[in-house]
Parts: structure tokens; C-alpha cells; sequence
């Protein structure tokens, strides 16, 4: 059993290394790739830990072991407001202080308040590791809700992963409530390897929907689209600056490539057109009739309709297109070459050779 213990640990803590390994050779990476990053590093060495304790059971180990799952939460919330494009401040590493608590102060607990202080962590992880999730829950319902009423479906496919992650650590925290229960019942501990395997499998989760739509390009996006008319109502800009605006945006589009960049955003475009944001916002909405976000997927997926259409003469791959035209993932790519085509980049490709 213990063979198979460790078995099972090392293969986590190299899955959990792979997935850290594939952000970093990224080209462009966000903020949320590196919390991403970290996170993947804990649950390295969280599984890493378990195996150490047998070839050297240290206090500190011990203490690591017990104490390390308090980060999860705060990862997993840092992560998702880095996701959400939410402002980060200095309470956010308040997160961080129920872990430097039990960690710091368990190396004072004399032997006689042992008992009592692992039960204290235990149920406090508990607390936690429920109390994170069903927060974020909640304010990806809320998310969801502004992104539905303002039309913003180009967000719904990236966000939709937090969700899940999200409810499969509930559940994860339901099963290990059961456990314990079935454990004081009954009065044997038997669930080690199923607590590891799980353990491993939703490290798995999380690396497969974290890199495949934790990626997603997401540029600043205007959050009041549907409302356009209304907001800008009491526009200072004139009729003759606004057309302009728009000749000075769409030969941006016809004689730089930067939206190409993954990163381009409405602030480099601002800076480029010499257009404050404010009014570049404003144009894309009520002038242009789309949003930021939309604009720069259409001019992207044009690109790559040009490059489809260039035939033998490409090397790449679909997917090599997809990301030479600034998507962060075939995913993206597919799905908004069909969103703004119809047909996917596969039946394009068909149809123009058949011509």
C-alpha cells in the first residue's frame, strides 16, 4: 500500500511540474499564468511532501503537511480575479495569513495540545476550502449575469472552467467530510489512497481546463455594451471627430498587424490611434456597433482566412494559424473563426480547395 502511496504521489508531483513547465515556455504570459504557475508548485510539493515524510520525517515536514492546503484557497481566489480582470490590492495577501498562522505558530504547540491543535487545523482547512469555492461561485454567477445582459458570449467559454473547478472542490470537500465522519464511526483509517489518488486526479482537472481556456485571450472589454447609446449620450465628441475616429481606427486595422500580438489591448489601440479610451470605447460601441473584444477576433479571424487561402504555400498547421493570428489556443481560434464565418476553419479549408 505504501509503495502504491508513493507511486501515485510522484506521478502528481510530476504532472503538477509538466503543467508549471508548460506556462513558463509560453511566449506571453499573464498574471494569471503565474499564479497558475504557483499554485502548480504547491501541488508539487504538497505531493512530494507526503513521500519526504518517509525518508525524513522532520517537524517541519510535518508541520508543511499539515498546514500547506490552506494556499489552495487563497490560489485559487487570486487566480480568479486575475481571470475576472478584477484590480488586485494589498488586503489580497491577507489571504495568505491563515497559512502563516497555523504554520508559524506549530512549532509552539506542546505535546499535550497536539490532539487539540490537529483538529483546530483540520476543521479550519475545512472552513476554508468550502468557504473559497462557494465564494467563488457566487461571484462567477454575478459575473456571468453582467457578461449574459451585455451580450459578452466571447467570455462565457473562458470563465465557464472557474465553475467547474470550483464545484469539483466542493465536492472533493463533501467526500472528505464523509471520510471523516466514516472514520470516527467506524474507528479505522483505510481512505489513504483514495485520498491521494483524488487528490491527483483533481490536480489533473485543473491543469487541463486551466491551460486550455485559462489562456483564452481576454483584452479589456467594455462591460456596459448593451447600454451604449445611453452612456454616451452626453458625448463632448462632435460629429466630425467621430468620423474621423472611425477613418483613423479602421486604417489602423488595414496598415498594422499589432492585433495580431496576444496581448493587444483597448489601451495599446488607444495609443496607436492617439484616441483616449474613453472615446475609442465609445466609437467601437455606438459608432462601430460591436465591442473592442469582437472587433479585434473579426480582424483576426480575416487574417486568418487570408492565410488559409495563401494554400501550399503555408507549413503550418490550422492550429499554427490559429496562433500566428493572435489566438492563445485552438480552442479560441475554432471557436471564433465559427462565430464570425459559420463553418469551422477545417470545412473553410475544404470548401476553397474544392473551388
Amino acid at each position: 500500500m505504501s509503495s502504491t502511496l508513493d507511486i501515485i504521489s510522484i506521478i502528481g508531483a510530476v504532472q503538477s511540474l509538466l503543467f508549471a513547465l508548460l506556462i513558463v515556455v509560453k511566449k506571453k504570459r499573464a498574471l494569471s499564468d503565474w499564479l497558475l504557475l504557483a499554485w502548480f508548485l504547491v501541488f508539487c510539493l504538497h505531493l512530494l511532501l507526503g513521500v519526504g515524510e518517509k525518508f525524513a520525517p522532520t517537524h517541519v515536514i510535518q508541520i508543511l503537511i499539515t498546514t500547506i492546503s490552506f494556499l489552495h484557497g487563497p490560489f485559487f481566489w487570486l487566480y480568479t480575479k486575475a481571470i475576472f480582470d478584477e484590480r488586485f490590492t494589498r488586503l489580497d495577501l491577507w489571504h495568505f495569513l491563515p497559512f502563516i498562522f497555523f504554520f508559524s505558530l506549530s512549532f509552539f504547540i506542546k505535546s499535550h495540545w497536539a490532539l487539540f491543535w490537529e483538529i483546530s487545523i483540520l476543521f479550519a482547512k475545512l472552513g476554508a476550502l468550502i468557504a473559497y469555492p462557494s465564494y467563488i461561485l457566487y461571484v462567477y454567477k454575478k459575473r456571468m449575469t453582467t457578461l449574459k445582459s451585455t451580450r459578452a458570449d466571447h467570455r462565457l467559454l473562458q470563465l465557464s472552467w472557474i465553475r467547474i473547478i470550483a464545484t469539483l472542490l466542493l465536492i472533493s470537500m463533501g467526500v472528505s467530510i464523509l471520510r471523516l465522519s466514516t472514520e470516527l464511526v467506524v474507528g479505522v483509517a483505510y481512505f489513504e489512497l483514495f485520498d491521494v489518488l483524488r487528490y491527483v486526479v483533481f490536480v489533473t482537472l485543473i491543469g487541463f481546463f486551466g491551460l486550455k481556456y485559462g489562456v483564452v485571450y481576454h483584452p479589456e472589454v467594455p462591460l456596459e455594451v448593451a447600454a451604449a447609446e445611453k452612456k454616451y449620450k452626453h458625448s463632448p465628441l462632435k460629429e466630425t471627430e467621430i468620423h474621423i475616429f472611425v477613418d483613423r481606427i479602421s486604417h489602423f486595422f488595414e496598415e498594422n498587424e499589432a492585433y495580431l500580438r496576444p496581448d493587444f489591448s483597448l489601451a495599446i489601440l488607444s495609443e496607436s490611434v492617439r484616441i483616449p479610451k474613453h472615446h475609442l470605447s465609445q466609437i467601437i460601441n455606438s459608432e462601430m456597433d460591436t465591442t473592442f473584444y469582437d472587433l479585434v477576433n473579426a480582424k483576426r479571424v480575416d487574417y486568418a482566412m487570408r492565410r488559409i487561402r495563401e494554400g501550399g504555400q503555408l507549413k503550418l498547421s490550422l492550429e499554427g494559424i490559429g496562433y500566428e493570428s493572435g489566438f492563445n489556443s485552438k480552442s479560441a481560434f475554432f471557436h471564433h473563426f465559427k462565430k464570425h464565418t459559420g463553418k469551422t476553419p477545417g470545412k473553410f479549408k475544404k470548401e476553397i480547395s474544392t473551388d
